[in-house]
Formats: structure tokens, sequence, C-alpha cells
């Protein structure tokens, strides 16, 4: 083999092998962008799951709303605190607690009864919250105790009643008495020690659930699709738009510098049709 023959080899393979190298690369590069890329979508994933499951559980207060008793479930209650917090609070009844009134009086029962005749008194107690409605008037009252009648004894003077005060009497066809659940606060936001994790503060348990979160804000509808604002105008909201940026967890050095400090990053909306309140 001569000095020629040789070099010419080489050549040969030192193109196939700088071809091999960059495919290589290439394949490499393509793979960590795209695993990168996965995490990302699987960290936008879990934390819009759990938001867009706590806004839809929004108003699954059974009874119909009525006007003038303070704190009726009828919307969900976000309050913005700071760029990337927001407060939802709902109020959920027991489906196991619901009842209707007693058939008698064949009239009605007058509200400033001190005991409400029920059908049932299955999983009541003492110290409960209810509701007591046609779907016109209503009454919040507090249980003071619970009768073999079957029935629940309040305090007329102290339930918060609807236009016109006591002495309502409730149709016996159309009324339901409600059990107040839950009132429930749940408090999303970016963790104070380290900004990169998404919070969900409930039941005054803190606890981390997604990693790699640059940002979290909510938009508020009405059923027309107008802009509200959730101080001043929560009874309207119908719709909410969640706005989730990720960043990635790899540094890329293709990502310019100013751009979140040289991580990739995306952004997620989610549009929740809250469905369990009015159009």
């Amino acid at each position: 083999m001569s000095l020629v023959e040789l070099l010419i080899v080489m050549a040969i393979v030192g193109v196939v092998t700088t071809g091999m190298y960059t495919l290589f690369l290439t394949t490499a590069e393509t793979y960590s962008d795209q695993a990168v890329n996965g995490r990302m979508l699987q960290n936008a994933t879990a934390a819009m799951k759990q938001i867009t499951q706590d806004l839809r559980g929004g108003g699954t207060f059974y009874a119909p709303a009525c006007a003038g008793v303070a704190g009726w479930p009828t919307t969900v209650s976000a309050t913005a605190n700071g760029a990337s917090s927001v407060t939802i609070t709902t109020l959920l009844d027991d489906p196991n607690a619901r009842t209707e009134i007693a058939t008698t009086p064949a009239a009605g029962q007058p509200q400033s009864n001190t005991t409400i005749g029920v059908l049932s008194v299955t999983n009541w107690q003492v110290n409960d919250i209810g509701y007591l409605t046609d779907g016109v008037k209503c009454t919040k009252f507090t249980v003071t105790g619970v009768t073999g009648g079957p029935g629940l004894s309040h305090v007329p003077a102290n339930d918060t009643n609807s236009a016109g005060a006591s002495g309502y009497t409730y149709p016996v066809a159309t009324s339901m008495v409600f059990r107040v659940q839950t009132n429930r606060s749940i408090t999303y936001g970016l963790d104070t020690v380290d900004s990169t994790w998404l919070k969900r503060t409930a039941g005054g348990v803190a606890r981390r659930f997604a990693l790699d979160i640059l940002g979290l804000s909510f938009s508020f509808y009405d059923g027309s699709g107008t802009s509200v604002n959730p101080a001043t105008s929560a009874a309207n909201i119908r719709v909410v738009t969640v706005d989730l940026q990720v960043r990635g967890d790899t540094l890329d050095s293709s990502v310019h510098p100013n751009v979140a400090a040289g991580y990739r990053t995306q952004r997620f909306t989610s549009t929740v049709q809250l469905r369990n309140f009015g159009s």
C-alpha cells in the first residue's frame, strides 16, 4: 500500500466518521430536546389537571340559589394575592344529608317554627349548617338538636333569612333541606422558598406538587365571554381560563441567556366551563 493510498483511505474514513458523529450528535440533541419537552408537558399536565379539577368542583351545592342569604354558594370566589397566587373558595353540600321537608301539615311549615319537620335526619348532627329553600325563599340555619320526629331544631332568631325575614311558610311539595359539608379554600401560588415549585394549599396544609413552574394566572369571563373582575362581579363568573408557564429542567445552550435564564419555556392554557353554575 502506497502512502497516497493510505492518505486517501484516511481521508475517506475521516469524512465517514465526521458524518457519523454529526448524525449521532444530532440524534442525541433531538432525543434530549424531546425528553425535556416531554417532562415539561408532564409537569404542565399534572398541574393543569389538579387546578381544573378544583375549579370544576366549585358550585356543586345542589340547592337552588336564592337571594338574601350571605355566602350562598353560586360562584367560585377567586381573589388574586399577587402576580402568581390565586385563592379559590368553593362551598359543597353533602348529598347523603339532603332531605325533603315533612309532608305535614299540608299547608307547609312556618319559618318561625323551632323545629323543622323533615322526612329524614340521617347524617345530621348538632352544629351542622343547613339551608332550607323552595328555590325562591330560603333560610340558613344552625342545627341545635336532632329529634326523632324526625326534625331539626334551630333558633329562628339566629337564622339568616331571605328578604322579608321570618314568617314565611314553605310549600311542602317544593321545599328541600341541605347540609353544608365543607367550606373549602384552595390557594395556588409559587413557593416562597423555591419559586420554581407550584404550591397548593388546602385545609391549611401546603404541598408542592409541580416543579419548574414559572408563572400561573387566571382570567374570568361571564357566559357571553366578557371579561369579569372577580373582586366586584364574582356572581357573573361562568368560565375560567388558566394560564401556566413551565420551564425545562435542563439548561439549553441554544436558548438566549435572557430567556428564563437559559431554560426552554412553554406556555399552556386551559379554559374551564364552570358546569355547576348558571348559563
